[in-house]
């Protein structure tokens, strides 16, 4: 636990030092709509290292316990950084998130049970329940994504 704690830490620190000099020059609702895409793009990173590390086989595979724990933590933070409404600019969020605030949260809890879940499961060395966890963990991206993210085609161009 102690190396995934230094790893936030320096991550953290990292991330602030970078965000605190391009945020001084952005509006207000920039710095939310920065922080939710910061926030959502960690848990993609997650994600993705996770899959990599199935597919591939690497021996890696032990740090998935990690990903599933940072995933778990980035989770919680999800409806805070969703509470100001914006539907603006360059955002993918729909306006539905908070049309439908509830069903919004509840599928960002999900994320967070599950990502702990596959946390417990990978820690444990289950390697038979590994895959299926994953895979129920996947599911609820897409239990958030698809009713409150923008099509593809509607996405603003990072």
């Amino acid at each position: 636990m102690k190396r995934f704690e230094l790893r936030m830490s320096v991550l953290v620190t990292m991330g602030l030092v970078v965000s605190v000099t391009g945020a001084l020059a952005q509006p207000k609702d920039q710095h939310y709509l920065t922080y939710r895409q910061k926030l959502m793009a960690s848990i993609g990173a997650d994600m993705g290292a996770i899959g990599v590390s199935l597919k591939a086989n690497l021996p890696s595979k032990a740090n998935i316990g990690v990903h599933a724990e940072a995933i778990y933590n980035a989770s919680k933070l999800i409806e805070g950084a969703f509470k100001k409404e914006i539907t603006e600019g360059k955002t993918d969020s729909k306006p539905d998130v908070w049309k439908d605030w509830d069903k919004f949260v509840a599928a960002a809890k999900r994320l967070t049970e599950e990502s702990g879940k596959l946390s417990a499961v990978a820690n444990a060395g289950d390697e038979a329940a590994l895959g299926a966890q994953v895979k129920a963990m996947s599911k609820t991206c897409g239990g958030c994504h698809k009713p409150f993210r923008k099509l593809k085609k509607e996405r603003f161009k990072r």
